[in-house]
């Protein structure tokens, strides 16, 4: 092969061009045989750009320099169609030429002049020149100066700079076979659970939804599939590849298609979950049409090719349940069912457990599953909405420029999030007012306020706008913190949580959990320029459940979780208050005897959202059951958890060349606790499961850990530091021929009674109780733990 072109195949061509060949002459055979190489270099030339613009793409090369005539071309050229599928009749090509160009262009392909095709094409490319919206030429001095490499990336950029796009050239020449909708949702029904769903469409959903998919693969998009369910996205994809360049929008719904647009493009503006209808697809349409410029600079495209079907790309990778059902239904309808529910068990039993498994499959959404916007509502709501008035001031005056007068202030993002989170403050403006007040710098010629409050940082214009003044950065670096993470944006690991997580304790109250008061400085809260500064009043604050029940409101079609851990721990009637009865199932908004009630704080109307679930944890070795209030044993369904041996069947720890078998050692421990205790009191197999992902020379030295720092203390708690019974636990008073294996030494007191008392004494040492003591080695003796469970066989071991 050649390595790149030569003047001389620009000469040839020339003085060769439309003479017929001669096969007897030898210097037209070296000719022919110059410009046959030539052609080698023109279709890696073309190859190139394929493999940049068009990976699917095809090149088609003729390969020798004449005609079927048998004539001499004045050209050598190759053609590039962008995929397997493009009309034959266009393409776009590379060469040189007798005019002395490189040439890059979109032209037809075997139409004669005649042609109405033809006619069309030539009125829409205009001159044969760089003016032309589809052609690129370079002069051949400068062309040959470029190495192969180099002439492919001008021929990219060239192409990219088109003003026109091959697909737009195809839709003006009707060139493209019109897809009947059956064959278009061909295209999709690879999925067999979406060409399943999609037959129940009716005639006007499936017309509705095959418009919307040739608007977005005629603007050159993808459609692809997600890896369950039946959701589809558009925007744009590497072939082989999982993961998205960019998704414009997304189809859901069983009950209601909806869309989901993730930008604004020309009058679309962003929106989420909108019924996909007639009209909505022809706005679509005519925005896909015009701002193509807007779309490109956002996608990034490297490569420029019509648009590709799910059958031609790979699936979205599932993560979590974002394609799922519960994401499909309408929006007015919930997800399933709600439930108030209680996983009860001895500790260790893995409730913790079993509690994340459910928590991580049903109540978190990952980041690429949700609109950015819903994103960062979640996080002014959470990370902004608790600030003080004062720095929530401060960023909102930030992002403003710098200046802003109150009103707009009051209706920045920022400001809206803490007025929602302080629902008892009937006057946020004023309050809005005196915190950049008191937060003014002395000296101020337009603010006269008695006594200032640290960190001063505004300053109040002549024209009543507020600015932050010099230096204010050095007082607010946390705030900026929080600022710069928004902008930032989410983390694409990070998950969002659709629940909310709180442990209860003696201490815990109804403040905590609905609503209550949370003092506040005046200075943070002031509404009246003659309130004395740092005066300490009092504001409506929202709990931990208030909070969840509002967010779940937004959201009518996910579920969200209220997970209490410890929930008996805590006073219920004091917790909950009036909620007890609004968490009952039937008493949920819009279930069948829905319940409202008046907070006592705040005078809000409050009910429960049919989608919430609270899900509790409770130890019973701290309550039994039996004990537990009655008014939450009538609302919760109760889940037992306890202690599985078989979890660690399998599992041996070798030391010393003794095997200790731990589901038989757990076995035997929890007969004898239950024996003289209660089942409510076993131990649960999670103090052991870790030893099974440790190598086996170190899981020894966890088994003593575990039985020294968790085990034996816990037997110390449930029975009171009754060490007989501790000892009868661990099998201690089987082992009288091998003491040094008793994790518990009983200790006689006769030698005691003699030291305190001497040999008359006259005390009954049986009446004495008798004295106890660890004796930790007996940690470091593996066959102290085989006597747990085989003790008649370590105590007749010689």
């Amino acid at each position: 092969m050649a390595d790149y072109f030569t003047s001389d195949h620009f000469k040839l061509l020339n003085k060769w061009k439309g003479q017929k060949r001669d096969e007897s002459s030898p210097e037209q055979n070296r000719a022919y045989e110059e410009l046959k190489r030539a052609y080698e270099v023109t279709e890696a030339w073309a190859t190139g750009v394929k493999t940049k613009l068009f990976p699917k793409g095809v090149v088609k090369v003729r390969k020798r320099p004449t005609s079927q005539a048998n004539s001499f071309l004045p050209y050598n050229w190759a053609r590039i169609y962008p995929a397997a599928n493009s009309p034959k009749e266009l393409a776009y090509t590379v060469g040189i030429g007798d005019d002395n160009v490189f040439v890059v262009k979109v032209d037809t392909v075997g139409l004669d002049e005649g042609n109405p095709i033809r006619r069309d094409y030539l009125a829409l490319r205009g001159g044969y020149d760089n003016k032309s919206p589809i052609v690129a030429m370079l002069p051949a001095s400068e062309g040959l100066g470029k190495s192969l490499t180099e002439l492919v990336e001008w021929s990219v950029k060239a192409i990219r700079n088109f003003r026109l796009r091959y697909d737009e050239v195809v839709a003006k020449l009707r060139l493209a076979e019109e897809l009947s909708d059956e064959d278009l949702l061909k295209h999709f029904d690879g999925k067999p659970a979406f060409k399943t769903f999609r037959a129940s469409w009716s005639p006007e959903d499936k017309a509705t939804f095959c418009r919307l998919a040739k608007a977005v693969h005629a603007a050159g998009l993808d459609w692809w599939h997600m890896g369950k369910g039946i959701q589809v996205r558009f925007g744009r994809k590497s072939p082989g590849s999982e993961r998205a360049i960019g998704v414009l929008g997304i189809v859901r719904g069983k009950g209601i298609r909806k869309i989901s647009w993730h930008r604004d493009v020309g009058p679309v503006v962003e929106m989420h979950r909108v019924p996909l209808t007639e009209e909505l697809v022809e706005q679509i349409k005519d925005a896909l049409a015009s701002e193509r410029e807007s779309l490109e600079r956002w996608l990034v495209l490297e490569t420029e090719r019509p648009g590709l079907w799910p059958d031609e790309l790979l699936d979205d990778p599932t993560e979590s349940d974002e394609d799922s059902d519960d994401e499909e239904l309408p929006m007015d309808t919930p997800v399933t069912q709600a439930f108030n529910r209680i996983y009860y068990g001895p500790p260790g039993t893995g409730k913790t457990y079993e509690l994340c498994e459910l928590l991580g499959a049903d109540y978190k959404d990952p980041i690429n599953s949700i609109p950015i916007e819903e994103w960062r509502k979640q996080f002014i709501a959470e990370q902004i909405g608790d600030l003080k008035w004062w720095e929530g001031a401060a960023l909102a005056l930030h992002q403003l420029g710098g200046k802003a007068k109150v009103a707009q202030l009051r209706e920045h993002p920022f400001i809206k999030a803490i007025v929602a989170t302080n629902t008892g403050n009937k006057s946020p403006t004023q309050t809005l007012w005196g915190a950049l007040q008191y937060h003014t710098q002395s000296g101020s010629q337009t603010v006269k306020t008695k006594k200032g409050v640290a960190p001063a940082i505004f300053d109040k214009l002549t024209d009543s706008n507020w600015q932050l003044i010099e230096g204010w950065k050095d007082e607010c670096a946390d705030l900026l913190d929080i600022l710069d993470r928004l902008e930032k944006g989410p983390d694409q690991k990070e998950q969002l949580k659709r629940y909310e997580f709180v442990t209860f304790h003696q201490s815990y109250g109804y403040e905590e959990f609905v609503e209550g008061l949370r003092p506040v400085l005046q200075a943070d809260g002031a509404s009246e320029e003659n309130d004395a500064s740092g005066d300490v009043k009092y504001r409506v604050a929202s709990g931990a459940f208030k909070k969840l029940c509002a967010r779940a409101r937004l959201y009518p079609n996910k579920r969200f979780a209220m997970v209490i851990d410890e929930i008996n721990r805590g006073n219920i009637s004091k917790i909950f208050g009036e909620l007890i009865t609004l968490v009952e199932i039937d008493k949920r908004e819009g279930a069948k005897y829905p319940v409202t009630v008046t907070l006592p704080y705040s005078g809000e109307s409050f009910s429960v959202p049919s989608n919430v679930d609270v899900i509790g944890t409770m130890n019973t070795a701290d309550r039994s059951l039996a004990l537990v209030d009655t008014a939450l044993r009538r609302r919760f369904e109760f889940v037992e958890s306890m202690p599985k041996p078989s979890v660690l069947a399998g599992v041996i720890v070798s030391h010393g060349g003794v095997d200790i078998n731990l589901e038989q050692m757990l076995t035997m421990l929890n007969k004898r606790v239950e024996a003289l205790y209660d089942r409510d009191h076993t131990i649960g197999h999670a103090y052991f499961t870790g030893i099974k992902d440790l190598p086996e020379t170190e899981r020894f030295d966890e088994l003593k850990t575990i039985f020294k720092n968790k085990i034996i203390p816990l037997l110390e708690e449930y029975f009171f530091e009754d060490w007989q019974k501790i000892r009868l636990v661990l099998g201690d008073n089987q082992k009288t021929k091998n003491t040094e294996l008793q994790f518990v030494h009983e200790i006689g007191r006769e030698e005691d009674l003699l030291a305190l008392f001497g040999r008359d004494n006259e005390l009954d040492q049986y009446a004495l109780r008798s004295r106890y003591q660890l004796n930790p080695d007996a940690l470091a003796l593996p066959e102290a733990y085989v006597g747990i469970y085989a003790a008649n066989t370590v105590a007749n071991a010689e």
